[in-house]
């Protein structure tokens, strides 16, 4: 199987050097997950070539009793891209993997509920047919359901995902785990906002105040006697997650709930347009 993988990766690679089998073997094997990554586009089209290293990667898996995950070779693929469109394609097939029962962090799934197809962390790139319009085939509308840990993990690995933006608006943030998703977002650069309700954000144990006075991330709650309700996000205006979940501990591990991931245009723009609107009502 990690030969297969490892075939399926090298294409997507845009190497600046080639790597002999020779020279392959007498590497370890974190040298050669390197040097194969970065190698020379002979490997991708010399077939023998090819499934010479691949030999000489289950050589190495043998005499270590195992091979690095999937996900590791996911990752040595994705740091030998040269461009960031190759890393989005080496994700979406990591996704796709997933979603056909491989999972590819090398961890078994647990939980109680089956979640059906993973959705990416970003969502893929957004083709456009002859008339303009959006191509429906790469529209995706994904539902998980909790309690979950498999739903959880699919939950926070969006949030890492997101690259430009992510704007939240939910009822209330008690989670930590989530909430230092939130954290590595705007750490890394993300533009982040936070709608939530005036009571909730002043509860013990609410990460929103935390998060806009210790980490600088800006957040906005209603005026009213009425419950700011809404559970969604939206991720690089491009991608919606909206459900029944409550971003806290009890919703993760005890409620029966749901989230529905999709990168549906009209409910991308739906959502946008209501956190907006909020965004401004309550400055």
């Amino acid at each position: 199987m990690s030969g297969l993988i490892l075939n399926c990766l090298l294409p997507f690679v845009r190497p600046p050097r080639t790597v002999s089998v020779q020279e392959a073997q007498s590497l370890s094997l974190n040298d050669y997950l390197d040097a194969t990554f970065n190698s020379a586009p002979s490997i991708v089209q010399d077939q023998d070539t090819r499934q010479g290293l691949v030999g000489i990667y289950e050589n190495h898996a043998k005499k270590s009793g195992s091979g690095p995950s999937i996900q590791q070779l996911f990752n040595a693929a994705r740091a030998a891209c040269a461009v960031d469109h190759d890393k989005d394609v080496i994700t979406w097939l990591e996704t796709l993997l997933n979603a056909s029962g491989n999972n590819a962090s090398g961890h078994q799934p647990n939980g109680n509920h089956t979640t059906g197809p993973l959705t990416p962390p970003v969502s893929p790139p957004t083709h456009h047919n002859n008339n303009g319009g959006v191509d429906q085939s790469a529209v995706f509308v994904n539902p998980i359901f909790f309690p979950s840990e498999q739903s959880f993990h699919q939950l926070v690995k969006t949030l890492d995902g997101a690259k430009k933006t992510l704007d939240i608006c939910v009822y209330t943030i008690t989670d930590d785990h989530l909430a230092s998703a939130i954290i590595r977002a705007h750490d890394r650069g993300v533009k982040v906002r936070i709608i939530s309700d005036n009571e909730k954000a002043g509860d013990l144990g609410s990460d929103v105040n935390r998060l806009r006075d210790d980490e600088n991330i800006p957040s906005r709650v209603d005026k009213s006697t009425s419950y700011m309700h809404h559970k969604f996000a939206i991720i690089d205006d491009a991608l919606v997650i909206n459900g029944s979940y409550n971003w806290t501990k009890g919703a993760r591990f005890e409620n029966r709930e749901n989230l529905t991931l999709t990168n549906y245009p009209k409910a991308v723009q739906g959502f946008k347009g209501e956190f907006e609107r909020l965004w401004a009502e309550f400055a």
